[in-house]
């Protein structure tokens, strides 16, 4: 029996008791990155469901955009229901871009683009895919102190904060971003990590 993380041989052990060998997800890695000279841009990749915390970034923003000026970019989730999120939840749009479902050489530009990837999920995700192709694009990460993530960050190529804390996911946002030095090196990392996969 295989698995793609331990997180989801646990979950499957419940149904198909057993011993699973876990092998991961593999990643494409682009062929030509740098972690130099990216956008002031932060990216969220992901559908609009609770489960994914997109509504703890949009909340944790306002204070990363004040004090940096980087743009925001939504990959994946409905335009519409994320404007509709930003309205209900009473916050501001500024420095957010909503870019809807990207095709995989889209998404793939983005990610060797951007400075950082935020995956904020509240939990249930058995492998960060996302991740992976974060850190293919040599793109560090702040995310969620969950078992499917825990398995990929470390404190080299990302940062790990408590599920559902903007208050610390801001905070981890904002140290890699002020510190550029620092975010090159957990980069570098992330790219080494990728070519493991």
């Amino acid at each position: 029996k295989i698995a793609v993380s331990s997180a989801a041989a646990e979950t499957a052990r419940a149904y198909a008791p057993g011993d699973y060998l876990v092998i991961p997800n593999g990643v494409r890695l682009h062929e030509h990155v740098s972690p130099d000279a990216r956008a002031d841009h932060v990216l969220f990749v992901g559908r609009h469901e609770p489960r994914k915390g997109l509504s703890v970034l949009l909340r944790a923003w306002p204070r990363v955009r004040r004090r940096t000026g980087a743009r925001l970019r939504v990959i994946g989730a409905d335009p519409l229901a994320v404007r509709f999120l930003l309205r209900r939840e009473r916050l501001p749009a500024d420095g957010i871009d909503l870019l809807g479902v990207l095709s995989s050489p889209e998404l793939e530009s983005e990610l060797a683009l951007a400075k950082l990837l935020v995956a904020p999920s509240l939990g249930r995700e058995s492998f960060g895919m996302v991740l992976t192709r974060a850190f293919a694009a040599a793109t560090p990460v702040v995310a969620s102190n969950i078992d499917g993530y825990r398995q990929l960050v470390s404190d080299r190529n990302g940062l790990l904060v408590p599920p559902g804390d903007e208050g610390r996911l801001a905070e981890a946002i904002l140290s890699l971003l002020e510190d550029e030095p620092r975010r090159r090196r957990h980069a570098a990392e992330a790219r080494t990590l990728a070519e493991s996969y």
